[in-house]
């Protein structure tokens, strides 16, 4: 019996990261943030290693509210040989996770960012819009990408600060 219960919260909890927990509330997302934070910090794809990097922040310039702008997310999806990043791998859904407990889940916008030639071997993404937490505080970041044959990895990046603008 607990070999069956195991087998349906790991199909539950799968079926969750794959296609995206809409409809999850941050206070019934135990088994979400678990398996959020159980996400590696580095993963290979065709024989290559990627890690997560970001840059979080929240807008408290003169021109913003008096509590500040919501969260935003850049991250950059690193290949550690430095080589080219592969066309065919892409990041599409994006979870920070605040205190074990709250997450913000979100898609990635569709802006497009700068390339950065010195970069050439990372893929951006930006996410924006997201809770008021912080700033000065640490957060889990967490990655879904998608490769070529449409296998599914989940990257992390733990204690990311996020920073304050003025």
């Amino acid at each position: 019996m607990d070999k069956t219960k195991n087998l349906i919260l790991l199909a539950l909890v799968a079926c969750m990261l794959i296609f995206g927990c809409e409809n999850y509330k941050p206070s019934d997302s135990s088994i979400l943030v678990r398996a959020l934070l159980s996400s590696p910090d580095k993963i290979e794809i065709d024989g290559r290693e990627f890690i997560l990097e970001t840059c979080l922040w929240r807008d408290f310039m003169p021109l913003s509210p008096p509590n500040g702008k919501p969260l935003i997310a850049l991250i950059w999806v690193t290949a550690t040989d430095s080589l080219e990043f592969p066309s065919s791998v892409d990041a599409n859904r994006l979870w920070v996770v605040f205190n074990d407990e709250e997450v913000w889940e979100t898609d990635f916008s569709d802006e497009e960012l700068p390339e950065e030639p010195n970069r050439k071997h990372q893929l951006a993404r930006i996410a924006r819009d997201g809770p008021k937490w912080g700033p000065g505080i640490q957060v889990d970041v967490v990655v879904r990408i998608i490769d070529g044959e449409n296998n599914i990895y989940l990257l992390k990046a733990s204690n990311q600060l996020i920073y304050r603008t003025d």
